[in-house]
């Protein structure tokens, strides 16, 4: 089709020229035509109307006069310089506040030489706006980068053939007037996988009406592009379909960012309920605009509220979950009120859970369009926090060697952490021994009455009435020391979580409590090795002091027979006093290394008594006791004879020491394969506390100061008879004497334990 340069079409009468302006200006768009001078030979559409001027008047004004400029870079006079040097030109243009799609292609004359060009524009202005409010809703998503150019096409249903603009050609990427008359040839462009259903939209609109659909279609060189369409079916006088008119645009690059939105939302969505943190957003009207499954979980919301989209309606819900329900209400109606405002913080519910909250605005650019929460339980993180905390400060209280004072400040820190009550109780030989009841309301509250299961060394969880109880032992090697108990507010009950951590202050606190008595052991093993040094060297001293000055006497020869007797007698009797001292500490070396042995034979136990009863005879006549031995059966058994001489020796030597030279009397006697030696004195006695610990090393029932020796005697005795498998006891009283009991074995199992 040719525009004419008088301002007519050329070949067209007036009234069809009349008609093409009346069309023209029922699209949005303008069509021109200038001369090789920029001059226009015709214009008409809405771009004329704009500009406030008549048709007649544009003619022979020139482009650049009715752009309003004379820079020959402005893309409306360059691309019409462009167009006159043989390139079709496609732009966007603003004019006068709109946008316009601006086509310009050269004009020819009928022998190819170059007259002018010829242009179209189209107000795309709407469309620009609401590509920026589509990047609006979809969240900063870019503005669409290029503009839908519209192509027109028109099928006769009479003849079956297609009649296609310019345009629509380009949009294809055929040149125009390539043959496409036919609907099939139409359809050999639609992409093979839209075929079927672009084919049934077309016959589906056969029942006339407008109509719309989107395929895809391939272009010659290969590109595959999205097409919208918009037409409408007319229908004959007996309504058969008869034309189809429509116009189609290039939709690509918004089909590329619908898909990319999605894409871009899914994996927002994926990202949000993968998160351990939930997430809630709401706009500036505060209804919601998203929120994460985690969110729901979090705060406990019900099926029937999950689709809720009022955010009042939501908080109105949870409230009653938290533990300060109109403070944290009005810190939200604060964030609200300051829509920049950043805010990271902690919301304690009332079940004890504890939030970590942060809220920033949510913006697109520099606008502030809502606001996203997100929510994190830290109640276990705190848990295990607090729980580190109060261990450090446990422990280091427990390293305090006043293991009593610092096991009652470790109850109080104890407290409201772990209870509103604690109570520990620690073991000692008459039994349990409550050494603190604290509680917050400063009642005592908790019976002293411990659970069967702890006593037995288990740790448990009850519940008396309303209260929760927790009771854990305190455990050393094994044997029950103690215990810590623990109670809870009404509200509250005890989870393995409180059980563990209580088990776990209870084992430091019965290992403060195992230092604290190793502590006091190696201050006593001290004191005693103090004292040891002390009795040896007394005892050492006494029996040299005497050996000294006998042999001075001696010596100068002055005394006579009978004195030098004495003398020697002296000498012998503080040798074996030296001999049996030395022999009891090497024997307590013995016992300690381990190289302690027996040598068994068969040995008469009277004839053994009589043998040690001749040797101690002076001591006795020395201290004035009489000593008796009452033989009921002679017992015969296989031991170890020097060892059990020890025994004998050490039980008289004693009895002789603290029999106060009142008579002593030995019992020998059997009673089936056992041998029963009994020693009875009548002196001074012993106490009853001093009784339990009388076999120890170094233990006395009186002072050293009175009595000498270094206290081994006694476990001497015991060591040497449990090595042959037998047993000794006690029986005394103050001032009404002593009675030792030694049972032993006389039959070859005796042998068989033999210490090593």
């Amino acid at each position: 089709m040719m525009v004419g340069v008088g301002g007519a079409l050329g070949g067209s009468s007036g009234r069809d020229d009349v008609l093409l302006r009346l069309v023209f200006r029922r699209i949005p768009g303008t069509v021109w035509a200038v001369d090789r001078t920029l001059c226009f030979t015709y214009a008409t559409g809405r771009l004329v109307d704009a500009a406030g001027l008549a048709a007649t008047q544009i003619v022979g004004k020139t482009v650049q006069s009715f752009l309003g400029t004379s820079d020959p870079t402005d893309p409306g006079v360059a691309r019409h310089l462009a167009a006159l040097a043989g390139e079709a030109q496609s732009f966007d243009y603003r004019y006068r506040g709109r946008w316009y799609a601006v086509l310009i292609d050269p004009l020819r004359a009928e022998d190819g030489a170059i007259v002018g060009c010829v242009g179209t524009a189209i107000d795309i202005t709407e469309r620009r706006v609401a590509e920026q409010r589509l990047a609006v809703s979809q969240s900063r998503l870019a503005d669409a980068q290029r503009t839908a150019h519209i192509g027109s096409f028109e099928w006769d249903a009479a003849t079956n053939t297609v009649t296609w603009t310019d345009e629509l050609y380009r949009i294809f990427g055929l040149a125009p007037g390539q043959a496409v008359e036919t609907m099939d040839a139409y359809l050999s462009h639609v992409h093979p996988d839209d075929v079927g259903a672009t084919r049934q939209a077309l016959i589906e609109s056969g029942s006339g009406g407008p109509f719309q659909y989107r395929n895809r279609i391939v272009r010659v060189d290969g590109q595959v592009r999205w097409i919208e369409t918009r037409g409408e079916v007319f229908k004959d006088g007996v309504g058969l379909p008869a034309r189809m008119v429509g116009s189609s645009w290039d939709v690509t690059e918004l089909v590329e960012a619908t898909r990319g939105r999605e894409r871009l939302l899914s994996l927002l969505q994926a990202t949000i309920e993968a998160t351990d943190e939930g997430i809630l957003v709401v706009d500036s009207r505060r209804k919601v605009v998203l929120k994460n499954r985690r969110f729901l979980d979090l705060w406990k919301i019900p099926a029937h509220l999950a689709d809720c989209d009022d955010d009042l309606i939501l908080l109105g819900y949870v409230r009653d979950q938290l533990e300060r329900p109109d403070e944290f209400l009005r810190d939200v109606d604060q964030i609200q009120a300051s829509p920049g405002l950043e805010r990271a913080d902690q919301i304690r519910c009332a079940d004890g859970r504890v939030f970590e909250r942060y809220s920033a605005p949510q913006r697109i650019g520099d606008a502030v369009v809502g606001r996203i929460w997100s929510f994190r339980d830290i109640t276990e993180h705190q848990r295990l926090l607090r729980t580190a905390l109060f261990l450090s400060d446990a422990t280091r209280l427990l390293t305090s060697l006043d293991v009593e004072r610092a096991l009652d400040a470790v109850a109080r820190i104890a407290l409201p952490f772990m209870g509103e009550g604690c109570a520990i109780d620690l073991f000692n030989d008459g039994g349990p021994r409550r050494l603190v009841d604290v509680s917050i309301d400063g009642r005592v509250g908790i019976s002293p009455d411990l659970h069967p299961s702890v006593l037995a060394g288990n740790a448990v969880m009850s519940q008396v009435h309303a209260v929760s109880f927790l009771s854990v032992p305190l455990l050393i090697h094994d044997e029950v020391a103690g215990a810590i108990t623990f109670s809870a507010p009404t509200h509250r009950r005890y989870t393995p979580a409180d059980l563990a951590l209580a088990e776990e202050l209870a084992r430091r606190a019965a290992l403060a409590l195992d230092n604290a008595a190793l502590y006091r052991r190696a201050q006593d093993a001290l004191r005693a090795r103090d004292e040891l040094l002390s009795i040896a060297a007394h005892e050492i001293r006494g029996p040299l002091t005497s050996i000294h000055l006998a042999a001075q006497a001696i010596r100068k020869g002055k005394a006579g027979p009978d004195a030098v007797r004495h003398m020697l007698a002296v000498v012998e009797r503080e040798d074996r006093r030296l001999s049996r001292f030395v022999e009891e500490l090497l024997d307590m070396g013995r016992f300690r290394d381990g190289r302690f042995q027996l040598q068994y034979e068969p040995v008469s136990l009277s004839e053994l008594v009589r043998d040690v009863a001749r040797r101690l005879d002076p001591d006795l006549v020395r201290s004035g006791s009489s000593l008796s031995v009452l033989v009921t059966e002679n017992v015969i058994g296989k031991w170890d004879r020097f060892r059990l001489e020890q025994v004998v020796t050490n039980l008289l030597t004693n009895a002789v020491k603290y029999g106060l030279g009142r008579p002593i009397e030995v019992r020998i006697g059997g009673q089936r394969d056992r041998a029963v030696l009994v020693v009875r004195d009548h002196g001074i006695g012993i106490a009853p506390d001093v009784i339990p610990r009388l076999f120890r090393p170094f233990e006395r029932g009186v002072s050293h100061r009175h009595y000498g020796g270094l206290g081994l005697g006694l476990h001497i005795v015991k060591t040497i008879v449990e090595a042959m498998q037998g047993s000794v006891k006690v029986e005394s009283s103050p001032e009404a004497g002593t009675t030792f009991t030694v049972e032993l074995p006389t039959s070859a199992l005796a042998s068989a334990g033999a210490h090593r």
